[in-house]
């Protein structure tokens, strides 16, 4: 592939993991939990384009576009659920007219409390609104980052449970903060068969505050409001760190780099990535930074989804 010293130094990164003791039985309970606690699941189910909601663990409605391709009318169809970017929404329908195009489902749910129009039944301190990462961060059961993990979580289930999709073949995908959601939904849920995370955050968090790159600048002015909360925000966070979860992944993975990205920076992704221990693939744009490859990465996602998914190309 590429020929960089850089990239070769970054294939050899080994970082510590910083999980604590009960990090394997507190995502069991919790995923225990999101299969659990019904969904009610509100919209109109016989459309194509749906306009869903579906209940988060605290009962807060999160509202999703269900979309379903021509196919769904004759055999279950594959599914995709999109994990957007921070500060964006669940878009629109046409905006996901590739997938839909190559024989997909989409699942494209809101965040809580960012340009969507999700809101939020917990109810979060104000300590942290530079960054919304450190929304109750110091509670980490009532946390932003355990609502919003959970609420995806809950979207594969709601991609389990939707008669049209073939439970088999459920990809997960997202760029930036969803890049990151993507690989812990490919880690979390065994549902997840294959993973295209772009330009991942989520990744080697510790570094991420030290360096202040994008979210972490947030969490590092967090830290320094309220250092007596240092050690319960760093391991609160950890469960959240993909350097924790990536070798719990079990699908295959095609994860985009920009090298000159300032917001998830490479040596991060690659922290993360290099844990994941079945096939990957790492994608690497020299002179991109944080919007990674762009419509060209698009089109390598689909050509990597209609080759595990076995979906015919159109001639």
């Amino acid at each position: 592939m590429l020929s960089n010293p850089l990239v070769s130094e970054l294939e050899t990164l080994n970082v510590p993991q910083t999980k604590p003791p009960d990090f394997d039985r507190f995502w069991a309970e919790t995923r225990y939990r999101c299969a659990s606690v019904p969904l009610n699941v509100c919209g109109d189910n016989a459309a194509e384009v749906r306009d869903l909601t579906f209940d988060g663990l605290d009962g807060t409605p999160v509202h999703t576009w269900l979309i379903l391709p021509p196919e769904a009318k004759r055999q279950k169809v594959p599914a995709v659920i999109h994990c957007h970017g921070a500060n964006r929404s669940r878009g629109k329908p046409a905006d996901f007219s590739v997938w839909t195009a190559a024989g997909c489902a989409v699942i494209s749910p809101d965040y809580r409390l960012q340009r969507g129009i999700t809101g939020s039944k917990t109810l979060f301190d104000g300590d942290g609104t530079s960054c919304r990462w450190t929304l109750n961060l110091n509670d980490l059961m009532n946390s932003y980052l355990y609502c919003t993990w959970t609420d995806f979580l809950r979207a594969v289930r709601l991609a389990r449970e939707t008669p049209e999709i073939d439970p088999r073949r459920i990809a997960v995908t997202g760029h930036s903060q969803g890049g990151g959601m993507a690989l812990g939904l490919a880690a979390l849920d065994p549902s997840a068969a294959l993973c295209m995370a772009d330009v991942p955050s989520s990744c080697w968090m510790e570094r991420r505050i030290l360096s202040r790159s994008g979210g972490g600048a947030g969490i590092a002015d967090y830290l320094a409001a309220f250092p007596e909360r240092a050690e319960t925000v760093r391991r609160n966070l950890s469960y959240f760190d993909n350097i924790n979860l990536a070798p719990q992944i079990g699908c295959p993975v095609l994860v985009s780099c920009g090298l000159r990205d300032m917001i998830c920076p490479p040596e991060c992704t690659y922290a993360a990535c290099n844990k994941i221990g079945t096939e990957k693939e790492m994608v690497i744009y020299p002179q991109a930074g944080h919007e990674g490859g762009g419509a060209a990465h698009l089109a390598r996602k689909v050509e990597f989804l209609r080759r595990h998914f076995l979906i015919k190309t159109e001639k």
